[in-house]
């Protein structure tokens, strides 16, 4: 029997509630990836996974919206789409989840701008998105009002809560038998804001590889949620 290869990563030390966090194989459902940050729990402030079907679905309104490969909301846009996102689980599993306890402090700025982007694409009607193995990344980052703004910032800038998702190179023909993972951005690169208007953000990502291989670097559009 072939035997799993092991997910090791060794790495600067960081805050516990920000290490980053991987496991061998099956799927994983972080259950608020909504806020920026580590994964949760135990920190309020920690987005969740993604869960759907076609690598982007599960929550939020349906998904009837386009996919790209990036989109920029608000946190009360993204805030309606966790409470429905948490009712229809509640609905499908008979059992309530608190949304204040999957995430949201009231530390966090409502004036945020969240940028979304993976390889295998984004919307703005759909909370959680199911990262399929083979390789597939996402990330998530919060623009402070002070960011919303033409210019180069750090991606390690904690006012940036950069967050990754990774799905590795699946281990058999399973569905989802793959290392998964996700936790805080701790990749050397720069987020430049080309252009931000009432319409879109334009911004060009500069990333080493990630944990599993998968490397965001290149220039984006992306759309405002309506």
């Amino acid at each position: 029997m072939k035997t799993k290869p092991a997910l090791v990563f060794v790495m600067p030390l960081l805050l516990t509630a920000c290490d980053p966090a991987f496991w061998e194989g099956g799927s994983f459902d972080l259950p608020d990836l909504a806020n920026g940050g580590a994964h949760d729990p135990p920190d309020p402030n920690d987005p969740p996974g993604e869960g759907g079907s076609g690598g982007a679905g599960g929550g939020g309104g349906g998904d009837s919206s386009p996919l790209t490969a990036a989109v920029a909301m608000t946190r009360a846009q993204r805030d309606e789409l966790r409470e429905e996102y948490y009712e229809n689980l509640a609905s499908e599993t008979g059992s309530a989840v608190s949304t204040s306890a999957a995430g949201g402090g009231s530390e966090l700025d409502p004036n945020d701008l969240l940028l979304h982007i993976s390889d295998v694409g984004e919307s703005c009607n759909i909370y959680i998105t199911h990262l399929p193995c083979g390789g597939h990344w996402q990330l998530r980052f919060a623009l402070p009002v002070a960011y919303q703004q033409v210019g180069v910032y750090d991606i390690n800038d904690p006012a940036l809560r950069g967050f990754v998702l990774e799905a590795g190179e699946p281990y058999s023909p399973a569905p989802d038998d793959c290392g998964k993972g996700g936790g805080t951005l701790i990749q050397s690169g720069t987020l430049e804001i080309l252009a931000i208007d009432s319409a879109e953000v334009r911004f060009r990502l500069t990333s080493e590889d990630l944990f599993l291989g998968g490397n965001p670097s290149g220039e984006y559009t992306a759309p405002r949620c309506p």
